[in-house]
Parts: C-alpha cells; sequence; structure tokens
C-alpha cells in the first residue's frame, strides 16, 4: 500500500547536494525518487547528517528545506517544509 500524501517520480538518478541549515555544502547525493512533498536520495557519503536541511539542485534550479524522515540501506527519505519565516 502506497503511504505518500503525493505522486513521486523517477528522477533518472539525477546528482543534487544536500546543504546544512546555514546552506553550508554536507554532501552530494543521487535523488532516486521525487514528488511534490520529498524525495528518497542516496548520500554519496555516510556521514552523519541533521535532521534538518536543504535539497539543492543546480539543474532543476530548486532548493528546499526539508526533515530527514527515513533512514536505510544506504538511503534517506526527506519530507519538504515550509521556508522559515524571516520576521520570526
Amino acid at each position: 500500500m502506497e503511504k505518500r500524501a503525493s505522486n513521486r517520480w523517477r528522477s533518472h538518478l539525477r546528482t543534487a547536494k544536500l546543504l546544512d541549515r546555514s546552506k553550508r555544502f554536507l554532501v552530494e547525493c543521487r535523488i532516486l525518487d521525487l514528488s511534490a512533498t520529498g524525495a528518497r536520495l542516496k548520500p554519496q557519503s555516510d556521514r552523519p547528517l541533521p535532521l534538518d536541511l536543504r535539497l539543492h539542485d543546480e539543474d532543476m534550479d530548486f532548493s528546499a528545506p526539508a526533515t530527514i524522515v527515513w533512514i536505510g540501506k544506504g538511503e534517506i527519505g526527506i519530507r519538504f517544509t515550509a521556508e522559515p519565516d524571516p520576521t520570526s
């Protein structure tokens, strides 16, 4: 049974970057699946990652904050989150 809130699309293994909250580079990753609400990624390193991060895809001119929701078998699942309000 599908648990996702939105449909997913295979991304043809595009490469993207994971950044921390300060937009500093953490690790390269492959986008395995992508949806409007999140993605399944394969980081190119097994270094520890913060739960809150940013997915940045230069080819698609796309950058979004996200939270890691699962980790397993060398892959991670992220859920996109809202941008923080700079006035708060």
